[in-house]
């Protein structure tokens, strides 16, 4: 069964653009994707033919401020956790979605720590973390492993656009367990991503502050979380960011996929959609 795909470009409150899409029917149960560092929704576009999501739920991302086709502010200001809420806000009120399910991969993963900061309890039903950071703060140091902190001096690269370029195209490619397997147009469509993304807005994305201490009590008061990693991640070390949260969460699951890459919602789909049904389906049936 096909369905229907609808993209929207949306205001959020300081006028930066927001684009966002939508695949499946809206009167189901609803997930909000949210992509990783420099790159963009379009790392979606095969799961969001999944027939197993969609026969079950409603599949919506949006590309963050700072990347793909929305607005990229290039300073600290423009990245406050108040305005990563209220994109989410955008794309939440632009489809009509009643506390969906927010799924983060990598960076994505962040923008749950925003949501909690700013706005009221109940704004999403759970949090998953897929190959996700938690938030921005101390615990980057702790999960981020060292290849991926050593390609932010290229991502901020102003001087040498040989080591821009090639600190882009080894970043894509780290992502995936075989890269060479990987279709050309798909590693290329990754790759316009991050190269849409100027250093200026790197480093403002990454420099923005988070405070945990509402995600925490979100956890306390029983906001479920669900972490997937796969354990040949080249960029973020799932068994650190388990030990790190699961103090914080009373209905805390995690999931470690066998030499599963960074991106598991591509390399290992099957295994990651099964695992995101039985989540998903759990948390929507309370």
């Amino acid at each position: 069964m096909s369905y229907l795909s609808t993209d929207k470009i949306l205001k959020s409150s300081d006028g930066t653009v927001i684009f966002a899409r939508a695949v499946g029917q809206p009167d189901r149960p609803s997930l909000v994707f949210v992509h990783g560092l420099a790159l963009s929704g379009i790392v979606f576009d095969d799961l969001f033919k999944n027939q197993d999501l969609l026969d079950r739920f409603y599949l919506v991302s949006y590309d963050m401020r700072g990347h793909g086709r929305s607005g990229k502010p290039d300073t600290i200001e423009g990245h406050a956790s108040n305005l990563y809420a209220d994109d989410f806000v955008a794309v939440v009120n632009a489809f009509g979605l009643q506390s969906p399910l927010f799924v983060g991969w990598s960076l994505g993963a962040t923008v749950a720590c925003d949501i909690c900061a700013n706005l009221e309890p109940g704004a999403i039903s759970g949090i998953v973390y897929a190959a996700g950071m938690p938030y921005l703060g101390p615990v980057t140091s702790v999960v981020g492993k060292p290849f991926v902190l050593g390609c932010l001096p290229g991502l901020y690269c102003t001087d040498n656009v040989n080591v821009s370029v090639e600190t882009k195209v080894a970043f894509v490619d780290s992502v995936f367990t075989d890269p060479d397997s990987v279709p050309i147009h798909i590693k290329w469509a990754w790759l316009g991503s991050a190269t849409v993304q100027y250093p200026a807005v790197s480093r403002a994305v990454l420099g923005r502050i988070q405070d945990p201490e509402k995600l925490y009590e979100a956890g306390s008061n029983g906001l479920p979380l669900l972490l997937v990693y796969g354990t040949e991640d080249k960029h973020l070390d799932g068994e650190a960011a388990d030990k790190w949260m699961r103090p914080h969460f009373k209905d805390f699951e995690v999931h470690f996929i066998q030499e599963g890459s960074h991106s598991p919602f591509y390399d290992n789909e099957e295994e990651f959609v099964g695992v995101l049904v039985n989540f998903a389906s759990r948390v929507f049936s309370k």
